[in-house]
């Protein structure tokens, strides 16, 4: 994060001979796209996420598998683009793959908060959304999906406790939440533990890139 500044009147920088290129060649470097990924090898499953995007442009991709049915598996998909100055806001079209057994049923019927079958034990859906940062970093994502039904989930990823200890939550409309935390062994892994509703408890080891 940087801010080009200059005063009234500045002598020219003997440095920057052509100050309009050397604009164009800072901001093409911050539109360059880069690939994030995290893992989380845990005893209740495997969770993780992978990431490709710039400044505007973000695809990504989010996977809890369990290692039974009944704890499931889920892929979320998501393209959006942020919109505004201070890109607050990210309208996003995605596509939703979960198949879970719930007390040896398949399609265990379970109404949400807002009073529709939530469909997230068996779901293959296309949805459009938005996605909005609120204070203190916290993600406010609101979803529909072809078939109507709609998902609001609130989350935040990486929240300072000390200078090695973080904490995750995550809670939604379709009555899932997820509480964890995370000590930082290093640059690429940590240590982790979570609550996740549909998983249970799980300890395990946090990979990132």
């Amino acid at each position: 994060m940087g801010r080009v500044f200059s005063y009234e009147n500045q002598a020219p920088n003997p440095e920057i001979p052509n100050p309009k290129l050397a604009q164009r060649k800072l901001f093409a470097d911050d539109r360059k796209f880069h690939l994030m990924l995290e893992n989380d090898v845990a005893t209740n499953g495997n969770d993780g996420m992978a990431m490709y995007s710039n400044t505007r442009w973000q695809l990504n991709t989010e996977w809890r598998l369990g290692y039974h049915d009944t704890h499931g598996y889920e892929v979320e998909n998501h393209l959006g683009r942020y919109i505004g100055k201070n890109q607050w806001f990210m309208p996003f079209v995605g596509y939703d793959y979960r198949y879970r057994k719930q007390d040896g049923q398949l399609n265990y019927q379970e109404k949400n908060i807002i009073g529709q079958v939530n469909t997230k034990d068996t779901r293959q859906s296309l949805s459009v959304g938005v996605l909005y940062t609120l204070p203190m970093l916290v993600k406010l994502e609101t979803e529909v999906f072809l078939n109507g039904t709609f998902l609001i989930q609130l989350k935040r990823d990486d929240i300072p406790i000390s200078k090695k200890l973080r904490m995750h939550f995550m809670v939604n409309s379709d009555k899932e939440y997820m509480v964890g935390l995370q000590y930082i062994l290093n640059k690429n892994m940590a240590l982790r533990t979570h609550y996740d509703s549909d998983m249970g408890f799980g300890v395990g080891i946090n990979f990132n890139y």
